[in-house]
């Protein structure tokens, strides 16, 4: 294969042993060099005078100088998992290897196992899962809790993959927010948002609730309610992520929110990023609510 197809395959970018394999002398190289034909980068990579410098090509020029693979925001974007362009690019090394960090490159020595390795149009790569784990471990809560929604409802991930992770991997950098997720989207995810939320309520010193409260019209059962203040007809329902719900739940939550405001009741919403982010927002529509129907 020729040089120039493997730079075009590589973003433009190649490696001085990739040039050697094609054919290309060394006295070759250096006049391809010294005519500005390459532009040299770091550890014997070069770029082919025109291509144009892409974020794409940026990954290929730092992959090949540290023999490394793209790794959590850069894996992330390629993947399609994150929409914005890194500032840098993130590639991962073994802890051992001694590297030159290029300019604009953000190093990573952290373990990745080779199940979580994989190429993705010839850019070595950890997988889409493994990355989106990576990420979520160093989000703010609030958007780990929105990307986790999404990769657990688009399959990029399942809670298998997430208590694997934290058995293989106990006291990696992250493992705190992953652990919340976790125990957010396994079987038990109604009961430890329930109980967060009246760990909330107590704190509060909120009173007048009861939890699990039937609530019937005539002789028909039209709802059992997560928490309810009954004098005030208030009810507090705390909605699961989206991977949670199919269009028939969502079809029954609706139907049986109309039927509750049928019998007078005040349905309020909550999700589990509010209790665990926002349970100040969540205290002051409570309390707002409870005085309006005062």
């Amino acid at each position: 294969m020729s040089w120039s197809v493997v730079a075009r395959g590589q973003s433009g970018a190649i490696t001085r042993d990739q040039l050697r394999a094609a054919g290309v002398g060394d006295d070759q190289i250096d006049r391809f060099i010294a005519g500005g034909s390459l532009e040299r980068h770091a550890n014997g990579v070069y770029l082919v005078r025109g291509a144009p410098v892409t974020y794409l090509a940026r990954v290929w020029l730092a992959v090949l100088a540290t023999a490394g693979i793209g790794g959590f925001d850069t894996a992330a974007y390629l993947w399609g998992v994150l929409d914005t362009v890194p500032s840098r690019v993130h590639v991962v090394v073994p802890h051992e290897r001694r590297v030159h960090i290029p300019a604009g490159v953000r190093l990573y020595r952290v373990p990745t196992p080779e199940r979580a390795r994989t190429v993705l149009d010839g850019i070595p790569i950890t997988t889409r899962s493994w990355t989106v784990l990576d990420v979520l471990g160093r989000m703010r809560e609030t958007a780990a809790y929105r990307l986790a929604d999404r990769a657990l409802q688009q399959r990029w991930i399942t809670p298998d993959d997430i208590r694997c992770r934290l058995a293989a991997f106990p006291g990696r950098t992250g493992n705190r927010l992953l652990r919340l997720i976790a125990a957010h989207s396994g079987d038990g995810a109604a009961a430890e948002s329930e109980r967060l939320l009246h760990q909330i309520l107590r704190r509060a010193g909120l009173t007048g609730w009861r939890a699990n409260v039937p609530v019937y019209g005539g002789a028909q059962l039209v709802a059992v309610l997560d928490v309810a203040f009954s004098g005030a007809k208030v009810a507090i329902e705390i909605d699961g992520w989206a991977f949670h719900t199919d269009v028939d739940r969502f079809q029954r939550d609706r139907h049986r929110q109309n039927a509750l405001q049928a019998l007078g009741w005040t349905v309020l919403r909550f999700t589990w990023a509010d209790l665990t982010t926002r349970p100040d927002y969540v205290v002051a529509t409570i309390r707002a609510q409870l005085a309006r129907a005062s």
